[in-house]
């Protein structure tokens, strides 16, 4: 295995819209081997926040998610806009608009990609302490349940499957593996 990176001869989009893109990429690689079409999907970086108060409590939200066909219990967090001045920024301001807590010593804690084989975006992790500060107002389309879990739970959760996002349950167990 080399690692090197392979050639694009060409590359067209196939859908774009402001949630999701599809690129259709004529690759090349080192060995000369042709893998024409690769299907890259393009979808905006996130911020995710492993909110934690101060009865050590993570704040959770609870989602329809139409694709999966149930509930899911999430991270807070969403889209980077261009608007925000980074990711601590963004993670904040999702935090606010979707639970209606405040953070304070925000810090990111790790940025992955949730599956390299065919997203092109990164979602980043910020950890903080957060504080009620006013009521939620999420986007509209947005119907979500504000949870209060404590840590153990949380982790427990993450660790049984009851979190069924696999990036949410992979980052809560990160920022939790290493928080004080």
């Amino acid at each position: 295995m080399s690692g090197r990176a392979w050639t694009v001869q060409g590359s067209h989009q196939v859908l774009k819209d402001r949630w999701l893109g599809l690129r259709a990429d004529d690759c090349v690689t080192p060995s000369g081997h042709v893998v024409a079409p690769y299907y890259v999907l393009e979808a905006p970086d996130i911020a995710l926040v492993l909110g934690i108060d101060a009865e050590d409590h993570v704040i959770l939200v609870r989602h329809y998610r139409h694709p999966y066909g149930g509930l899911s219990l999430e991270l807070p967090g969403g889209v980077i806009d261009a608007t925000d001045r980074d990711v601590v920024a963004a993670a904040r301001r999702e935090m606010r608009e979707e639970t209606g807590y405040a953070c304070a010593d925000a810090e990111i804690v790790v940025t992955l990609n949730a599956d390299p084989a065919r997203y092109a975006n990164r979602m980043h992790l910020v950890r903080a302490r957060v504080c009620a500060a006013g009521p939620a107002r999420p986007e509209p389309g947005e119907d979500l349940d504000v949870v209060r879990v404590p840590r153990a739970e949380t982790l427990r959760l993450a660790r049984s499957g009851a979190i069924v996002g696999a990036a949410h349950a992979a980052m809560i167990l990160i920022g939790l593996s290493n928080a004080g």
